[in-house]
């Protein structure tokens, strides 16, 4: 039995709690299927003595294309999403992966997903954690928006972004 037919029946039962509960196991279980099917990019050839700038760009461009390709909640570039987040328009929301954020909106609730502390909402998003974990790495730190602009005028110096 698929999880759409446990999910059906158990709405027929009249068990909408337990139908949301399958219907939110199922889409993180696909997201973190997506994002395990995730390869990193190979590294191109560089030079022994690259400076550590080069090396950050590189990796930078790296996690921009691993990346952009997913949605955030508001915007069709989930790297463009965080940074406006963490710069602009401090929602949170517009940082997270569309499908795993609708996951935790249906398992919460629309008002409690959209008070939840960042930090206990990444733990239920694989692929928008990862993405932040990633840049963290990359750019040796995590302060949220002065790490931001960091990146936003990095990625414009590259040409992935621009307003």
């Amino acid at each position: 039995m698929s999880d759409l037919d446990t999910i059906l029946d158990q709405l027929v039962a009249g068990d909408e709690d337990k139908a949301k509960e399958t219907f939110h196991n199922m889409v993180v279980q696909q997201s973190r299927d997506e994002f395990n099917k995730l390869e990193p990019q190979p590294e191109p050839d560089a030079p022994v003595q690259e400076s550590a700038h080069t090396t950050n760009m590189l990796a930078l461009k790296e996690w921009y294309n691993k990346y952009s390709k997913y949605q955030s909640n508001n915007y069709d570039n989930l790297v463009y999403g965080m940074i406006k987040a963490w710069t602009d328009t401090g929602i949170m929301s517009d940082a997270y992966e569309e499908n795993e954020y609708a996951a935790v909106k249906d398992k919460f609730g629309d008002d409690k997903a959209d008070s939840m502390d960042h930090a206990q909402v990444l733990k239920m998003m694989p692929i928008s954690k990862a993405m932040q974990d990633d840049i963290t790495k990359i750019m040796g730190e995590w302060q949220g928006e002065e790490t931001m602009n960091k990146v936003d005028d990095m990625l414009q110096d590259l040409g992935l972004l621009e307003y």
